[in-house]
């Protein structure tokens, strides 16, 4: 293939006879160029939401997860004997989630309850999160709860108020009393010590962190949990500890890492992702499909060229070759200069930040200040992959006019 890489070189950068055909493979060259910038450009900006939000919502998650398969709680007993002859889990901690509603004054919400061990502080990294006061859910002095930004806007609640907030359950297995619906509730009464915030509505305003004996009290749930949340040791993979707490626990119980606690979040993430790849894609086929005109129009120029060839002895698979080569090539500089430019665009603005996001990063409304970028190298190979294979097949289509007209 080295002669007809060469020939194929030479029609590329020679002068033509008639203007347009340099004009029309400029034109086709630029606009991969343009389509490759916007899918390097697209998909970066995509992966610095994942990371961002990612990072946002894995916040309050441990390394794995432990819930059951079938039911909602379960005594840790016996998982906790289990997992007590696992050397590399490094924090193990109890954990109670349910719905419940919270109330101050007369502003009132439904939250989703945490309840949580004296050593959770150690499982997160709630220094990152807290917005005012502290991660404190009990010292000597009692009990107290740690809610979310939006959720103290919500109901009005703040450190250091006089009255606590409430929280109300229903009793379960009892009947509502119509003439004092109270009744019907567990009911307790815990002061604010915390409030985190992570500049994410859905985030900040779904949890209220309480100790795990009084959120067991609340639901009148007696002494289970809903979960035991792990971290694992660093110099232990997350994969491998998951595989072997999972083969020891049993099918009884599930054991998710982080990205699996948040599944749909992930999976919605990819499918808008691959999205956006493929109508950016489709626009980049348009653009290589203007290959067929500027190559048909080099083929009828290089008439004289092909005779010759031929009679020189090439073959019909020869020429074809050549001319493939050369749409081919047309196709390959337009995406290494699209990727070269899409990857220093990124970096720029990875590092200066130059596309801003408005506003809303002043208020709060956003985590930064400008539009997050992540380039993977997985991206710029199947990008350039894509480029390369559509540019090799739309040249193919015109070189079958010269075997029909050679044959």
């Amino acid at each position: 293939m080295r002669l007809q890489f060469f020939i194929a070189l030479r029609y590329l950068f020679s002068k033509k006879s008639y203007n347009i055909i340099n004009i029309i493979s400029m034109i086709c060259a630029g606009g991969i160029c343009v389509a490759t910038i916007a899918l390097v450009c697209t998909l970066s900006v995509y992966n610095g939401f994942q990371q961002l939000i990612s990072g946002v919502i894995t916040s309050f998650d441990p390394d794995l997860r432990i819930t059951l398969k079938e039911g909602k709680t379960f005594n840790p007993a016996e998982v906790n004997q289990s997992l007590s002859q696992i050397p590399y889990i490094q924090v193990s901690s109890e954990v109670l989630e349910e719905i419940a509603l919270i109330r101050n004054k007369e502003k009132q919400t439904f939250t989703t309850i945490k309840g949580v061990s004296k050593n959770y502080t150690q499982l997160i990294r709630t220094d990152s999160i807290i917005d005012v006061g502290r991660f404190l859910i009990e010292d000597e002095d009692g009990a107290y709860t740690v809610i979310g930004a939006a959720l103290a806007n919500q109901i009005e609640a703040n450190l250091g108020f006089l009255t606590p907030v409430s929280f109300y359950a229903p009793k379960y297995a009892t009947k509502v009393n119509v003439a004092n619906p109270e009744n019907s509730f567990n009911h307790q009464q815990i002061f604010v010590g915390g409030i985190y915030a992570t500049r994410q509505f859905e985030i900040d305003s779904k949890y209220a962190f309480l100790p795990l004996q009084y959120a067991q009290e609340l639901f009148n749930y007696g002494n289970v949990v809903s979960a035991i949340e792990l971290n694992i040791s660093k110099e232990v993979s997350i994969e491998k500890a998951q595989q072997e707490i999972k083969s020891i626990l049993g099918n009884k119980y599930e054991v998710k890492n982080k990205e699996e606690q948040h599944e749909d979040f992930y999976h919605m993430m990819k499918i808008e992702k691959w999205i956006t790849f493929l109508i950016l894609f489709f626009i980049l086929i348009v653009a290589v499909i203007n290959i067929i005109g500027s190559l048909s129009m080099l083929i009828l120029e290089k008439k004289q060229d092909i005779t010759t060839l031929k009679n020189l002895g090439a073959t019909h698979s020869f020429i074809q070759q050549v001319f493939m080569l050369e749409g081919w090539l047309t196709s390959a500089i337009g995406a290494i200069i699209g990727l070269v430019l899409g990857i220093i665009l990124c970096l720029i603005q990875e590092h200066f930040g130059v596309i801003k996001l408005g506003n809303g990063y002043d208020d709060g409304t956003f985590i930064v200040n400008a539009y997050p970028v992540c380039v993977q190298a997985t991206d710029i190979l199947l990008i350039m992959f894509s480029v390369l294979l559509v540019g090799l097949l739309i040249a193919w289509i015109p070189t079958r006019y010269i075997h029909e007209k050679e044959g």
